[in-house]
């Protein structure tokens, strides 16, 4: 495939400037959502790569010669072009001549490269940058659209906290000033890390997320030999193997293309890399601190006060690393603490003491509540034997004893003193057991159905028929539910039909229930700019306003017109009423379904006193007349219309559920709007999937395959959901306008689905060599053997064409994307000079979704591929070649070998390559599944 002249397989909007000559690794500036744009090589020196290299009028082949250059000529580039063809090319000068050159033939000056990588907007996180030359503005989200909550002045430092690349292909950076939070566009700051070397405060890994750490302490070999290589990746060649168990000083770290913390060390003499998981590494390089145990879940702050910005949440059994102790103004003992690799801050000491007053064993099964009568809502139900600590004790209105008790990590409730007294039993009173063989609780739950048809059957499992069907956000109270021998949850409820059951993968729990403190408890109050009223209505004089968290003291209690108010009484003497949802913790969450002003009033001529966006969230506080009260991220409350809401954010991952497709397991999401998702593989059978997404609905269901799931939240409140796959076990990813779909299959080849696209075909023969060898005819011989090949091996596969035929760039990748398959494999021959040789992979990474898996996949059938055919080795390399840019699998392209150097060509159409070709690919895709 002839890349001089714009050859059918040539990116239609080529992006970056690629040099296809040379073996080792090159300067590669990044457009699109990287962040060294093309436009920043004007002015750079460059040289020559090729001998006979003609500069031309203009930006194209079609335009005339003006001379020619060879190898080593230095020029200056003047301007940039991207022609029709998808081309880039360069103006440049040299001896007095200005004239255009392709951008193939150009290696820029003074470029220092490691492990061919690009310095990304996700290399910069963690670093300190400075704002550029004018003053730049902080926006509350990633687009221009987004308000301006900040502007900050020229020469500011800030550390990039999130970086984010939004549908316009602009990076964007989540800072702090003055203590806001908000996004910078990243082209606003004088970025200080060269495209190309990583910054060492932004080390990540699979099995590490700070190598800069280790820097200057000795670590030693794991439980196997280790090879130490020439540079920071495998394809880097061994220099030396290191017994296990030998201790070595760390020089310098570094964070490879794919993410990978290598170590310089030395060793017999010689100096070289071994990556960081072969290390038995100490839990804390370099530091000596005590440690201790988190035992109730608080916040850590920048700061010794909680007046300080919240940097962290510490959960119960969290084990944090202790620095220092401080005894603030306040007499409040806080302790310094690393609570991320490379990240200090400060932490109540109370976060470690045990605050139990005594521990007592459950003698009766109870349930536990979130105030000291049966009339609050349940939140755990307590088998006997159970040890629960106790906190406080206290006497309800109707004389009732009860305790306060922990149970579960860091979730407080209440019991009564009964569950911990013995009863004696009688014949017959014993309950019947359930004829289903389940365990059943009894529990008031307020559940919706959350898919579009339910099922309802008359018991809790499978084998129960389906008496009836329920749709999308029917609200059901369910009194009981039942524990299948999956472990899995069926709710009761009633219906039309009678009683029915409800499996937990198809609803979604509501909290409809007040969780506030009884009579005479001390409460604190949980919104922003409470009012404090002087009755128990909306309609009353509004006494004061109270800041969150301020305490008070419950008088009493009543409902009016469905709201439940409370009469409280301040520190300060203040004695009013308060409506509940100011108290209660769980209140509804809404989010926005597009920008919408929010007015201090139920009115649209009101006054306004904020702005929500797309998929912001805002808590509800109550509804009238089709407006809703809220209270927004900004700590604002105000009025808007109820029709600009939705129960779910427009970007998240909803009704998640595993489905069997065709034979196989799926984890599925649905999408409520169209929208960009990206992953990353951060560790060997890890999967973590990010995109800005503001929820991610967990998937309860076991999956075979699946080991553990968990959603987090992220700087900037996004979720990120992490999947950790059974060692046996791999995945294909898919994201469509609709859904995310995840299948997990065993690893190997058998059973996996691979597509292979012979390039050219028909009136487009590919590049023909100097004895009239066409590439079209190789690229099908040789997809005919690797089909053989792979199926020997038990894959499916399908070919985008089996005989001489033509096919639009688009008619291959539709296959791919219309498919659920599982790889997608094109097949070339290179082309250039005679003296031209080797074997190179290509992958996407900057449009494709799939660019993670790409290039683990790029690595397998390359390192195969030339073992297996014994051409020379021009590695990996990011293009952007349509039917890898535009594919939607994990996708590739090879070059096998030089069409155009005749040694090559003679091997390219002999059967006997093309069968040792397709045994390579074969392998490298069954190493690729085996990963």
């Amino acid at each position: 495939m002839k890349k001089v002249i714009a050859s059918s397989v040539l990116a239609t909007s080529v992006l970056l400037p690629m040099n296809v000559l040379v073996s080792t690794p090159l300067s590669t500036y990044a457009a699109s959502n990287e962040i060294v744009a093309s436009n920043q090589l004007i002015g750079k020196k460059a040289k020559l790569t090729e001998d006979n290299v003609n500069i031309r009028i203009g930006a194209g082949t079609e335009f005339n010669s003006i001379t020619k250059v060879n190898t080593d000529q230095i020029v200056s580039i003047l301007a940039t072009e991207n022609n029709s063809k998808g081309e880039i090319w360069y103006k440049v000068s040299f001896n007095s001549t200005e004239g255009w050159i392709i951008s193939d033939y150009l290696q820029l000056e003074s470029t220092t490269v490691k492990d061919s990588t690009t310095t990304t907007e996700s290399d910069f996180v963690g670093t300190t940058q400075v704002i550029g030359n004018s003053a730049s503005e902080m926006r509350s989200g990633a687009t221009t659209s987004y308000k301006v909550v900040a502007t900050i002045p020229t020469g500011t430092s800030l550390e990039v906290l999130d970086s984010f690349t939004n549908a316009q292909k602009e990076v964007w950076f989540n800072v702090e000033f003055e203590g806001k939070k908000g996004w910078v566009k990243s082209d606003l700051f004088s970025l200080n890390t060269a495209a190309g070397q990583a910054p060492t405060t932004a080390v990540k890994s699979s099995s590490i997320t700070n190598g800069t750490s280790y820097v200057g302490t000795s670590q030693v070999i794991g439980k196997s030999a280790s090879n130490m290589r020439s540079g920071a990746t495998t394809s880097y060649k061994v220099v030396e193997t290191i017994p296990a168990g030998t201790s070595l000083k760390i020089l310098n770290a570094f964070t490879n293309a794919n993410k990978e913390v290598w170590f310089n060390v030395e060793y017999k003499g010689k100096k070289g890399w071994v990556i960081s998981d072969l290390f038995a590494l100490k839990a804390t390089a370099g530091q000596s601190a005590t440690s201790k145990k988190v035992v109730n879940q608080t916040t850590i702050h920048k700061g010794a006060t909680k007046n300080y910005t919240v940097v962290s949440t510490a959960k119960p059994g969290t084990t944090l690393v202790i620095h220092e102790e401080f005894t603030n103004a306040y007499k409040e003992k806080w302790m310094q603490v690393t609570y991320a690799p490379g990240k200090k801050g400060w932490i109540s000491s109370s976060a470690f003491e045990d605050t139990s007053i005594a521990n007592k064993t459950v003698l009766r099964k109870s349930t536990v509540h979130s105030g000291a009568t049966n009339s609050y809502k349940t939140v755990a139900t307590i088998n006997v034997g159970t040890k629960l600590p106790i906190h406080q004790e206290f006497t309800n209105a109707a004389k009732e004893k009860w305790y306060q008790v922990t149970y579960a990590a860091g979730k407080k409730g209440w019991i009564p003193a009964s569950a911990f007294e013995s009863v004696s039993s009688t014949p017959g009173e014993d309950e019947t057991p359930p004829v289903d063989g389940n365990e059943h609780v009894i529990e008031d739950t307020h559940l919706k159905v959350s898919v579009a048809v339910a099922n309802m059957r008359s018991g809790p499992g499978l084998n129960f028929e389906v008496v009836t069907q329920s749709k999308m956000n029917d609200s059901f109270l369910s009194p009981e539910y039942a524990v299948d021998t999956a472990g899995e949850k069926w709710f009761k409820v009633s219906t039309t039909s009678g009683d029915a059951w409800l499996h937990q993968s198809v609803i979604t729990l509501e909290d409809s229930s007040v969780d506030v403190p009884d009579y005479g408890d001390s409460g604190v109050i949980q919104r922003y700019n409470a009012l404090v009223y002087a009755d128990s209505t909306f309609n009353s004089k509004v006494i004061v306003g109270l800041a969150k968290n301020t305490s008070f003291t419950i008088l009493s209690q009543k409902v009016t017109d469905g709201t439940v108010w409370l009469q409280i009484s301040t520190a300060s003497g203040q004695v009013g009423w308060i409506p509940d949802f100011e108290v209660n913790v769980n209140i509804p969450t809404k989010y926005g379904t597009k920008t919408s002003t929010v007015y201090n009033g139920a009115s649209a001529t009101a006054k306004k006193v904020d702005t929500i966006y797309l998929s912001s969230p805002v808590r509800v506080l109550r509804t009238l007349n089709g407006w809703v009260n809220i209270e927004t991220q900004n700590q604002k409350r105000g009025w808007i219309q109820a029709s600009v809401l939705s129960d779910a954010s427009p970007i998240s991952l909803t009704n998640g559920r595993t489905e069997v497709r065709n034979g196989q397991n799926y984890l599925v999401w649905s999408k409520p709007s169209k929208f960009n998702i990206s992953y990353s593989i951060p560790s060997k059978n890890v999967l973590k999937v990010s995109g800005n997404l503001s929820q991610i609905n967990e998937i309860k269901s076991k999956v075979t395959g699946v080991d553990s799931m968990k959603v987090e939240k992220v700087s900037g409140g996004t979720s990120v959901l992490t999947i950790t796959f059974n060692p046996n076990y791999t995945y294909t990813i898919r994201d469509y306008d609709k859904e995310l779909t995840i299948k997990v299959v065993p690893k190997g080849l058998a059973g996996k689905k691979i597509i292979l696209d012979a390039g050219h075909g028909a009136k487009d023969s590919g590049a023909v060599g100097p004895n009239k060898t066409k590439e079209k005819d190789v690229t099908l011989a040789t997809a005919k053997a690797l089909k053989a090949e792979l199926e020997a091996a038990g894959a499916e596969v399908v070919l985008t064409r089996s005989t001489d035929v033509f096919l639009e760039l688009k008619q291959r990748t539709d296959i791919a994307n219309k498919s659920d398959y599982d790889a997608f494999i094109s097949i070339h021959a290179d082309s250039f000079a005679s003296t031209s040789k080797g074997t190179t992979t290509y992958y996407n990474a900057s449009v494709n979704f799939n660019g993670p898996k790409s290039y683990t996949l790029a690595k397998s059938v390359q390192t195969d591929l030339v073992k297996a055919i014994g051409t020379y080795n021009r590695g990996v390399k990011q293009q952007s070649f349509y039917v890898n840019r535009m594919n939607e699998l994990p996708s590739v392209l090879v070059e096998l070998a030089f069409i155009s150097n005749p040694t090559e060509e003679a091997q390219l159409k002999t059967a006997k390559f093309q069968k040792n070709a397709a045994i390579g690919i074969r392998k490298g895709l069954e190493n690729y599944f085996n990963q």
